[in-house]
């Protein structure tokens, strides 16, 4: 049991140190995000030569399924399933996972004020660093992946399933540029702010979990009314067409 938990605390200091690093990459990036223009010039020049109207077509509807709004709602019906079957800290955790990356991604949007390509096929409102749709693919991919991974001790297994995730945030964000919607920076960008936050609250609730908060008296009370707000935010997250 000491070993189980020395172990686990020296996997959260590990989770801290890579917070800490991503944390400071995604600054890094937000401010010298300028300095790529030229890469995202290119890119954005270069799309158009590999766009067809069959593979457009394609592109949209993975647009249209992995966007916010999307999530959201999936989100919604995983997290009421959870809750339903008392399984309370995991359903918060997935809310309150992706309602911290909506906010932080329209925060920085709203920071940056970076216009979005002009030659894009899908049109989309709004700021474009960062990419909204990356940064929320990484986050819920990567919090149901968690989940897996807590029940599943194989490491083949694992693997898969941390390839298979790799390679659907690898799709929706080529997706962003195969449509013209983002720039390579914004993509990058989203890809980095998701990891940061998810590492984040990973680590937070592995802390919660090791100190018992789960399994005191008020926590059952306590998590109703966070699960009751959680799913008001979310509701005004998918009516405003919040974070793209």
């Amino acid at each position: 049991m000491q070993s189980n938990k020395a172990k686990l605390s020296g996997n959260q200091r590990i989770l801290s140190a890579v917070c800490i690093v991503l944390f400071v990459c995604s600054l890094l990036l937000t401010l010298f995000r300028p300095s790529f223009y030229a890469v995202d010039v290119a890119v954005n020049l270069w799309v158009p030569s590999i766009q067809s109207g069959a593979a457009s077509i394609f592109a949209e509807a993975i647009a249209l399924i992995f966007d916010t709004t999307s999530i959201v709602l999936i989100s919604l019906l995983i997290s009421g399933a959870l809750f339903l079957k008392n399984r309370k800290p995991q359903s918060l955790f997935l809310l309150g996972a992706m309602g911290g990356v909506a906010l932080i991604v329209e925060t920085i949007k709203i920071f940056n004020h970076v216009a979005r390509p002009t030659n894009s096929i899908l049109l989309d409102s709004g700021f474009s660093y960062p990419s909204g749709h990356s940064a929320g693919i990484v986050v819920f991919g990567g919090v149901l992946v968690y989940f897996a991974w807590r029940h599943c001790r194989n490491k083949r297994p694992r693997v898969l399933i941390g390839t298979g995730l790799v390679a659907l945030v690898g799709i929706v964000g080529f997706d962003r540029l195969y449509l013209n919607v983002h720039w390579l920076s914004d993509v990058f960008g989203g890809w980095l702010f998701g990891v940061f936050w998810l590492s984040f609250v990973v680590l937070l609730f592995e802390q919660l979990e090791v100190a018992g908060k789960f399994q005191c008296e008020r926590f059952d009370l306590v998590a109703n009314l966070l699960y009751i707000a959680a799913v008001v935010v979310s509701v005004l997250v998918v009516l405003s067409g919040f974070v793209v």
